[in-house]
C-alpha cells in the first residue's frame, strides 16, 4: 500500500484502524492507532504474531488466545475482546479489540478492525465503589437510616440507626405493624405513596413526611425512596432512607408566627420581591416573582440570577461592586430576563443592600418590575416606521381635509411623484380621475367615518402619464391617542396590475393542464395543501392506485390508508416544506388491488406546485410502474457478490485515478457495474479502460481538475460507453474532485457519479407524451371548445366552426345554441345547466343533432365536456371536445335494418330446422327398431346350428363370427337408439341427488369392481336440476370407460369430485350466466389415458383410438356422454396424458337456465 493511499485512508478513518494479513504476516495501521497506541517496531527476523502477545498483559493472554480461536472456528464475521495492553510508556491501559474476519479458502485469512481504550472508563468503576463507601460513612454520621420494603411478603428491613430511631430491636418488621403505629392523620398520604410511587430511575425520588406515635413520644419522621420494577411492570420492592426531623418541625412551628405577618405582605406584593445574597443566590422570593419568571420558588432557590437574566445583560457586577464598596446604597438597572418557558421579558430592577453583621451575611433587597410591553411598544414604533418606509406598497397618510402629509417612497413611484414635488401641497383627489373620486368620495369616505376602516379595489392615476391603475385599498381612520377623536386618514395601497395578468394567464394555463393531464397517457396526479388532498388524478394513476374517481377531494390517506406506515406522507410534505423535488426509483410500494394487498414498484416525481406568489400549494406527482422490470432484475441482484472491502463499500460509483496520465488506483464494483468492467481495471490508466472516452473530451475534464484543483460537477451529462462490444447511451450525475495528500499537493482525482438515464428517459417520455396527446387530438379528428363562463364567450377550434358553420374562432352561448337543432335544445341546455349547479358532476358526454348555419347540413355530433373551477370553488370554465358521429349513425341505422331482415330469415329457418330435427328424430327411431328383429333373428338361428352336433368345425368358427358381428350390431344399434332419444325434445327435469346417482351406477358395476379389485372413491356431488334417467347414463358410461381402459399390473382407481365455479369460470366455458350456480363435477381414472391431440376426437360418433379386439365398444359413448351435458345446459371437455390417467369435467348448472318441451337446447 503506498504512503498516499495510507494517508488518504487514514483521514478517512474515524478511529483506531488496523489490518493483519496473517498469510503474509504483514500489519497496517492508521495515525489514530499509532498516536494512541503506538507502532509495531520489530526487530529482524521477530515474529509479529509473538510481537503483539508479548504486548498483551500476561494475566489476558490465554483468555484472547482462546476466544480468537473460537472465533475462527466457527462461522462468525466478527471478533470483539477487552484486555490490557502495554503502551509504548510501559503503562497498561484497558481495550477493547473488535475486528471483521476475512474468510478465504482454508480459513481466516485477514484481519481488519479497531482499538478503543477503555481504561477511563475502568477507572470511573472503582472510583464508584469508593463513592458507595463514603455515602455509607456519611449516612452513619449524619443519622440517616437505611431501609428496604419488598410488597411480595410486605416485610420491612432496616438497618441499626432504623432500629435505633424506631426504638425496634428487630432488623425487620411486618408492613402492617409498622402502619399501626402511624398517626391517623398521616396514614393515608402514606399509604398513597405505597400504591403510586416514583418508578425507579427518574429524576427525583418520593419524599414523605409524617408522625410515628410511640407510647411516650411521637416522632417526626421523614420517609425518602423509590420504587423498583420487575421487567414486566410490576413493583418488586422499594428502597430509601428515613431521618427524625422532630427538631426540625419544632423550630419551624416557632418561626413560623414571627414570620407570618412579613411573609403575607412579601408574598402578595403586586411586584416581585427578592432578598439575595452577594452572590446572587436567591434567598426568598415571593409569588409575583414566580409569577414573573415562570419558576417555582424552590426552582429559584437552587439557583441564581444567573438561571434568568439573558447572557448579554450579565455584565451587572460593577453595580454591585458600587454598592458594596459603599459608593451607593441602591441602583436601578434594565435588563431582560428569560423565563421558564422560554420567552424573554424586559424588567426594571430596583436593588438595595442591607449591610450585616459580617460582609458574607449582607444581602440584596431587590423590587422588579415588568416594563415588556412598554419595550416592545417602542422598539414596535421603531419597527413600524423602517417597515412603512421600505415597504413595496404604497403608504400615505392625508389630513381630514384631503391634504397629503406623508407619502413613503413606493407610493411616490406608484403614482409617479418626484421628492421635489412634495414641496407642492398634493390632495387627496389628485390621485383619481373626475369621476373615480366623486364615486371615492361618496362610498369610501363615509364608510371609513362609520366603520373606522374600508378596503376594496380603486383606480388612482399616474401623475405624470395619466395611465389609470387598478389598486386594491386599505384605508383606516387615525385617532387622538388622548381623546379618540379622528385626526387623519392612513391609506395602503397594492398594485394590482400584475396579479391581474397573472391570474388570467393562470386560469388559461390550469384549464390547458387539468384537460392535459386528464388525457395523458402516463400516470399524473396533483394534491393540494399540508394534508395532500387529491384535486386532480387521470385514469392512469387511479389505475395505479387501484381506485376510482370518488377518491378525488379526499386527503390521500384517507383514499390510499395502506400507504401510511411507508414513509410516502413525510417524502410529499418534505417536497411540500422545501420545495425540492423527490426523484423515486423503483421503490417498493403496498397498495390494494380487486380488494388484495399487493407488492408494486414505482418510479416517481414529486414536485411542488406553486401559485403566481412562487408559494408553494400543493405537489404533483408523475409516476410508472415497474414492478415487472424489479422482478426480473431482483432475480439478477442474487448471483451478485455480496462481499464488499470495508473501505469500498458504498453503492455510489466511486473511483479513485492517480497521477497524470489518471491510472485507477481504485475502483468500487458499483463504478465497474457501470463501466462494464471488472476488477482486472486496476492499476491501468483510464484512458486504457475506457477508450470510448476519447472524443467525448472527458480526458480534458479531469486533466483540468487535476491541474487546478477546482472540482467539476455535471448534472445528467450523456456519456457513451462500450459495454457487451456495442456503444450504449446513458446519463450521468458526476463529479471530479482533487486529492491531495497531507503537503496540499493534488495527487490525484476522486469520480463520484450517479446514473441518472432513467431520470432523464422519463423526462422526455414525459414530453413526448404531452406531444402525443397532442397529436392524438389531430388524428381522432376530434373538434375542441371552451366556454369561459365570466364572459360568457365561447372559442372553437376550426373543425368545429367548419360543423357548425361559425365564421369566427370566437362566439357567445347564444349562437352555439342557434347551430342546435330545434328538437335538441332543450336538453342540451337542460344538461350544461345540470353540470354548472354546484354538488353535481363536474362533466357531462351528450349527443346531438346540428344544422350548419349557412349550408342547413344536418350533423350528427357527440360533445363531451368538463368544468373547471377557481380557487373559490366558483365555475369559469367549461371546455371539451366535440365528434362527429353522422356516419356512424347512419350505418347504425342500416344495421339496425339488416338485422331486423336477418331476424326474420333466421325465424323461418329455426321453424324448418326444428320439423326437419323431428322427421329425423322419427327416422332414426324407426329404423334402429326395424333393423333389431332380423338381427335377433340371424342370433336365433346362428345359435340353434351352432348346438348341432354334425357340424363341420369351419361351418362352427364361421358361425362364431357371424353371432359376435350380430351382437355388436346390436349393440351399436341400441346406443344409435340411446342417441336419438336424446334428440327428442320432451324432457322433464326433476330436482337429481347425484350422490344417489353415482351410488346406482356403482351398484351396477359391483362384479367389475370386485373382479379388478378397483378403489372408488367419491366426494360429497350437489342436487341439480335435470333428466335423472340422462344422469345415470352419462355417470355409467364415464365409469365404465374408467374400469375399461385400464392399464395391466394397476390397481384402478376412480375419484369423483365437484366443486363451485367462479362467474369467470364459467364465462370462460362459453356458457350462459345469470347468477346461477355451476358445478364442477370431475371422474378422474389412472388408466392408460390418451393423448391431448385427441382430446376433441374421443367425443364423436364412431370414433374409436383402440381396436374392438383390444377394447371392446361402438364409439358412440362418449358422443352421448357429451349430448346429455349439451341437454343440460353443461359441457363435457377432458384432458389426459397418455399413460397416467384421464380427467373428464362435467360442467352442469344447479338450475336449468332454459326450459322447452319443443325447442331443443342447442338452439336456445
Amino acid at each position: 500500500m503506498s504512503k498516499d493511499r495510507t494517508e488518504w485512508l487514514a483521514r478517512l478513518a474515524p478511529q483506531a484502524n488496523w489490518d493483519w494479513n496473517l498469510k503474509t504476516d504483514q500489519w497496517w495501521n492508521n495515525d489514530d492507532f499509532e498516536a494512541n497506541f503506538g507502532s509495531l517496531p520489530l526487530e529482524e527476523g521477530q515474529s509479529l504474531k509473538k510481537y503483539i502477545q508479548n504486548r498483551i498483559h500476561p494475566e489476558d493472554v490465554f483468555n484472547v488466545r482462546s476466544e480468537l480461536k473460537k472465533a475462527f472456528k466457527s462461522n462468525q464475521d466478527v471478533w470483539s475482546e477487552e484486555f490490557r495492553l502495554l503502551l509504548p510508556n510501559q503503562t497498561w491501559a484497558y481495550v477493547r479489540a473488535k475486528a471483521y474476519l476475512v474468510r478465504e479458502e482454508g480459513g481466516v485469512g485477514r484481519m481488519v478492525g479497531t482499538l478503543e481504550d477503555l481504561t477511563e472508563t475502568k477507572g470511573l468503576k472503582e472510583e464508584y465503589q469508593q463513592y458507595k463507601e463514603y455515602i455509607s460513612l456519611a449516612l452513619l454520621s449524619a443519622g440517616v437510616g437505611i431501609w428496604s420494603m419488598s410488597l411480595k411478603n410486605r416485610m420491612i428491613t432496616w438497618d441499626a440507626q432504623c432500629q435505633k430511631l424506631f426504638h425496634s430491636a428487630d432488623s425487620s418488621l411486618l408492613l402492617d405493624d409498622f402502619l399501626s403505629h402511624v398517626h391517623p392523620e398521616d396514614l393515608s398520604v402514606l399509604k398513597a405513596g405505597i400504591e403510586n410511587p416514583q418508578k425507579a430511575g427518574t429524576a427525583d425520588a418520593a419524599s414523605i413526611d409524617f408522625r410515628y406515635v410511640l407510647p411516650n413520644q411521637t416522632l417526626h419522621i421523614r420517609l425518602i425512596g423509590k420504587a423498583y420494577y420487575s421487567p414486566e411492570g410490576i413493583i418488586d420492592y422499594f428502597t430509601g432512607a428515613v431521618r427524625d426531623i422532630t427538631e426540625d418541625k419544632r423550630k419551624e412551628s416557632a418561626l413560623k408566627n414571627v414570620e407570618k405577618q412579613f411573609q403575607a405582605a412579601f408574598d402578595y406584593a403586586l411586584l416581585g420581591i427578592v432578598i439575595a445574597d452577594t452572590d446572587g443566590n436567591f434567598l426568598l422570593v415571593n409569588k409575583a416573582f414566580t409569577e414573573l419568571t415562570g419558576y417555582a420558588a424552590d426552582e429559584l432557590y437552587q439557583g441564581n440570577y444567573k438561571l434568568i437574566t439573558y447572557p448579554e445583560d450579565l455584565n451587572h457586577r460593577p453595580w454591585v461592586n458600587s454598592l458594596i464598596t459603599g459608593k451607593e446604597t441602591t441602583f436601578t438597572q434594565q435588563k431582560r430576563y428569560i423565563r421558564k418557558d422560554g420567552k424573554v421579558i424586559w424588567v426594571v430592577l430596583h436593588t438595595t443592600l442591607i449591610l450585616g453583621d459580617e460582609p458574607k451575611e449582607s444581602r440584596f433587597f431587590s423590587i422588579i418590575q415588568d416594563v415588556t410591553e412598554e419595550v416592545s411598544a417602542r422598539d414596535q414604533q421603531k419597527r413600524l416606521l423602517a417597515l412603512v418606509e421600505n415597504s413595496s406598497e404604497f403608504m400615505a397618510i392625508f389630513t381630514l381635509h384631503g391634504d397629503l402629509t406623508y407619502i413613503n417612497q413606493a407610493g411616490q413611484k406608484l403614482a409617479g411623484i418626484e421628492a421635489e414635488d412634495l414641496i407642492l401641497s398634493r390632495r387627496i383627489s389628485e390621485f383619481f380621475s373626475t369621476e373615480e373620486y366623486q364615486s371615492f368620495e361618496k362610498t369610501v369616505l363615509p364608510a371609513m367615518v362609520i366603520e373606522g376602516y374600508w378596503g376594496g379595489e380603486i383606480q388612482i392615476r399616474h401623475f405624470k402619464t395619466g395611465e389609470i391603475i387598478p389598486v386594491y385599498a386599505n384605508g383606516i381612520l387615525i385617532r387622538d391617542e388622548s381623546n379618540n377623536e379622528p385626526i387623519a386618514r392612513g391609506f395602503m395601497l397594492r398594485d394590482l396590475r400584475k396579479e391581474i395578468l397573472t391570474q388570467q394567464a393562470l386560469s388559461e394555463s390550469e384549464s390547458r393542464f387539468r384537460n392535459l393531464v386528464g388525457q395523458a397517457p402516463v400516470a399524473i396526479g396533483l394534491l393540494k395543501g399540508w394534508d395532500m388532498v387529491i384535486e386532480t388524478a387521470n385514469e392512469s394513476i387511479l389505475n395505479l392506485w387501484g381506485k376510482d374517481e370518488k377518491i378525488i377531494g379526499m386527503p390521500l390517506m384517507d383514499a390510499l390508508p395502506e400507504l401510511r406506515g411507508q414513509g410516502f406522507l413525510e417524502l410529499l410534505r418534505d417536497v411540500y416544506r422545501t420545495g425540492k423535488p423527490f426523484y423515486g426509483y423503483e421503490i417498493l410500494t403496498q397498495v390494494i388491488r380487486n380488494g388484495q394487498k399487493v407488492a408494486c414498484y414505482f418510479n416517481f416525481v414529486y414536485a411542488a406546485v406553486r401559485d403566481s406568489d412562487e408559494q408553494i400549494i400543493g405537489v404533483s406527482i408523475v409516476a410508472t410502474e415497474v414492478t415487472d422490470q424489479i422482478k426480473s432484475k431482483k432475480e439478477l441482484q442474487f448471483s451478485e457478490e455480496r462481499f464488499r472491502s470495508f473501505i469500498v463499500n458504498s453503492p455510489t460509483p466511486i473511483a479513485i485515478y492517480e497521477g497524470t496520465e489518471m491510472r485507477i488506483r481504485m475502483a468500487n464494483q458499483a463504478v465497474l457495474d457501470t463501466w462494464g468492467r471488472d476488477a482486472s481495471v486496476i492499476g491501468k490508466t483510464f484512458r486504457e479502460v475506457l477508450p470510448e472516452l476519447d472524443s467525448q473530451e472527458f480526458y480534458k475534464l479531469l486533466d483540468q481538475v487535476y491541474q487546478t484543483g477546482v472540482p467539476y460537477v455535471a448534472t445528467e451529462d450523456r456519456v457513451d460507453l462500450m459495454i457487451g462490444g456495442k456503444l450504449q447511451t446513458h446519463y450521468f450525475s458526476f463529479v471530479y474532485k482533487a486529492l491531495r495528500n497531507s503537503n496540499g499537493v493534488i495527487y490525484g482525482v476522486m469520480n463520484t457519479a450517479t446514473d441518472v438515464t432513467a431520470l432523464v428517459n422519463a423526462k422526455q417520455q414525459l414530453q413526448d407524451a404531452e406531444q402525443n396527446l397532442r397529436s392524438a387530438i389531430a388524428l381522432a379528428e376530434l373538434g375542441t371548445w371552451s366556454r369561459h363562463l365570466v364572459t360568457d364567450t365561447l372559442t372553437y377550434s376550426d373543425r368545429v366552426s367548419d360543423w357548425f358553420g361559425f365564421e369566427n374562432s370566437s362566439h357567445g352561448f347564444s349562437a352555439f345554441m342557434s347551430a342546435v337543432h330545434p328538437e335538441d335544445r332543450e336538453r342540451v341546455s337542460g344538461v350544461i345547466k345540470q353540470v354548472l349547479t354546484p354538488g353535481m358532476k363536474d362533466h357531462y358526454s351528450i349527443e346531438f343533432r346540428v344544422i350548419h348555419l349557412k349550408t342547413g347540413e344536418e350533423r350528427s355530433v357527440q360533445a363531451q365536456g368538463k368544468v373547471s373551477y377557481d380557487q373559490q370553488g366558483k365555475p369559469y370554465l367549461l371546455s371539451g371536445t366535440v365528434r362527429d358521429v353522422t356516419a356512424e349513425k347512419r350505418t347504425a341505422k342500416e344495421l339496425e335494418r339488416l338485422v331486423s331482415i336477418r331476424t326474420m330469415e333466421l325465424q323461418k329457418a329455426n321453424e324448418l330446422l326444428q320439423a326437419s330435427n323431428q322427421e329425423l328424430e322419427q327416422y332414426a327411431y324407426v329404423a334402429s327398431h326395424d333393423l333389431q328383429e332380423p338381427l335377433r333373428k340371424i342370433r336365433m338361428f346362428s345359435g340353434i346350428i351352432q348346438e348341432m352336433p354334425q357340424l363341420p368345425e369351419a361351418a362352427r368358427t364361421s358361425l362364431a363370427k357371424v353371432v359376435n358381428s350380430s351382437e355388436r350390431m346390436t349393440l351399436l344399434i341400441k346406443d344409435l337408439l340411446e342417441f336419438s332419444r336424446l334428440l327428442k325434445s320432451d324432457r322433464v327435469y326433476t330436482m337429481t341427488d347425484l350422490n344417489e346417482v353415482i351410488r346406482n351406477v356403482i351398484s351396477d358395476f359391483e362384479l367389475s369392481i370386485q373382479e379388478k379389485a378397483a378403489r372408488i372413491q367419491v366426494d360429497r356431488l350437489p342436487q341439480i336440476e335435470a333428466v335423472s334417467l340422462q344422469m345415470n347414463q352419462l355417470f355409467y358410461n364415464l365409469i365404465s370407460n374408467a374400469l375399461k381402459f385400464t392399464r395391466p399390473g394397476e390397481t384402478p382407481q376412480v375419484i369423483i369430485a365437484c366443486r363451485v365455479m367462479s362467474a369467470e369460470e364459467v364465462k370462460q366455458q362459453g356458457l350462459i350466466f345469470k347468477e346461477e350456480r355451476y358445478y364442477d363435477v370431475t371422474v378422474s381414472d389412472n388408466g392408460i389415458g390418451f393423448q391431448a391431440q385427441y382430446k376433441e376426437q374421443i367425443f364423436e360418433v364412431f370414433k374409436r383410438l383402440h381396436t374392438r379386439e383390444t377394447y371392446p365398444g361402438t364409439g358412440v359413448g362418449l358422443a352421448l356422454c357429451k349430448k346429455i351435458a349439451i341437454n343440460h345446459g353443461g359441457v363435457l371437455w377432458a384432458e389426459s396424458e397418455e399413460g397416467k390417467g384421464s380427467v373428464f369435467h362435467i360442467i352442469l348448472p344447479e338450475k336449468q337456465i332454459i326450459k322447452s318441451d319443443h325447442v331443443p337446447y342447442e338452439l336456445q
